[in-house]
């Protein structure tokens, strides 16, 4: 007895998981035409809680006729039994059986009803989405990726990008014209860069590929114009770039704008300057310095630049320069620090320098206080320009030297100015900027 009664137990667990495990494979069927139940929700396409639902009130009225069947049964064996004691128990015992699970099955229902109607009228709340990038149909989402190489394979309808988030940084998005994220040459003409904040849509329909990146700081080369406030490119654009070096295509030499993005909680202020040789390091044809001379300037953008096959980048330290070192001394002979060398010396203090120093070399006097030289040989080399021999960075600090059209940079003591190219190369150096650096 016990044992069937276990037997009993186990079978009906089997038909529950049965049935459960059956509803998602109900629901992909899409099967149309249910008949309708009294008292509960005809499923709904693609809605999983009213497939649960549905198929509970299924089962309810199926448990129902079993039970009038096995009534049936036990009434008839009852019938034939005539005078047979064994098989009238046995009739009667199905008989009292099928309705004792009749009414444990209304009553199941009628008590889960009254408790509270939400246990047999499964609803699932539609969860809020998280912070991130969808693809957006109406009030429909799906989770969108980081790119797509072919928007064909954009689901039907989601052909709008949305960009959700209660705070955080602007996104980019690369918008191509042709497939696998390719302009129509090989200067990516035909493509588009637009930035996004949080809750902005972004319409993806007549293009073929595309991509996002969160905007970060650092500087973004662009291969046109940008609009004043540097929010955008109009045409292609890179992303992030912080670091020196030649640049890569299709930038190189082809530059016509960038767009410095300054990290201002974290007091990260980029500058730049441009080369004409590939290695940034030794003398070529120079740009001028790019960098944001307000400090409270988050975005700027820097138009009309004719030379980029390298580039030098630069932290600008605008917020305290004292802390980049002690300023830069200037001798009027290599290893002018040394006390054999006897050489005359200017001190560009940090106070002279601050946030930013350019001036010439005829400004840097230089003074033989305590050193022994013949008189006439200070009243020859009384500027730095007449006699350049090294130059003492104490700290950090990125020294431009210019003599024309031409520059050299250094971040760390030049001891002979002599063996540098800009002096071989070049009579006179002309100009000199200093500018303190984290």
């Amino acid at each position: 007895m016990i044992k069937k009664k276990y037997k009993s137990i186990t079978f009906a667990i089997f038909l529950a998981i049965l049935f459960y495990s059956a509803c998602p494979v109900f629901a992909a069927l899409e099967i149309t035409g249910y008949p309708n139940i009294p008292g509960f929700t005809s499923p709904t396409e693609g809605k999983l809680e009213t497939y649960v639902s549905y198929f509970f009130g299924f089962m309810c009225y199926i448990a129902g006729a079993i039970a009038m069947v096995s009534f049936a049964v036990g009434a008839v064996q009852l019938i034939m039994a005539a005078s047979n004691p064994s098989l009238v128990k046995e009739g009667k015992d199905k008989m009292t059986s099928a309705i004792l699970g009749l009414i444990l099955t209304i009553s199941a229902v009628i008590i889960l009803k009254t408790i509270n109607p939400a246990l047999v009228e499964v609803s699932l709340d539609v969860l809020p989405l998280t912070d991130g990038i969808y693809y957006k149909n109406g009030d429909k989402y799906k989770t969108a990726p980081v790119s797509e190489a072919n928007t064909s394979n954009i689901p039907s309808g989601y052909e709008t990008l949305y960009y959700k988030c209660s705070s955080g940084p602007a996104l980019l998005i690369w918008k191509f014209p042709k497939t696998n994220f390719a302009g129509n040459d090989n200067n990516y003409r035909g493509v588009t860069v637009v930035r996004k904040k949080c809750g902005d849509t972004e319409n993806l329909s007549n293009i073929k590929s595309f991509k996002t990146s969160f905007e970060t700081s650092g500087i973004y080369y662009c291969m046109a114009g940008c609009n004043e406030t540097g929010t955008v490119c109009s045409g292609y654009m890179s992303e992030s770039n912080a670091s020196s070096g030649e640049l890569s295509a299709p930038f190189k030499n082809n530059l016509k704008s960038i767009r410095v993005v300054n990290d201002l909680s974290g007091d990260l202020h980029y500058g730049i300057i441009f080369h004409s040789k590939d290695d940034p390091t030794v003398t070529s044809s120079c740009s001028r310095i790019f960098y944001s001379s307000d400090k409270n300037k988050e975005i700027e953008c820097f138009s009309n630049i004719s030379i980029s096959n390298s580039s030098t980048v630069f932290f600008w330290n605008d917020k305290d320069y004292k802390l980049s070192g002690q300023g830069v001394d200037f001798y009027s002979e290599p290893f002018g620090w040394a006390k054999a060398a006897r050489a005359g010396k200017y001190s560009l203090t940090t106070d002279k320098i601050k946030d930013y120093w350019n001036g010439a070399p005829t400004e840097l006097s230089l003074d033989y206080t305590g050193i022994t030289r013949p008189s006439g040989y200070k009243n020859i080399y009384q500027q730095f320009q007449q006699h350049a021999g090294s130059i003492k960075i104490k700290g950090n600090y990125v020294v431009i030297l210019r003599s024309g059209a031409f520059c050299q940079v250094f971040f760390k003591d030049i001891v002979n100015l002599k063996s540098t190219e800009i002096t071989a190369t070049n009579t006179n150096i002309e100009e000199i900027d200093v500018i303190p650096v984290k």
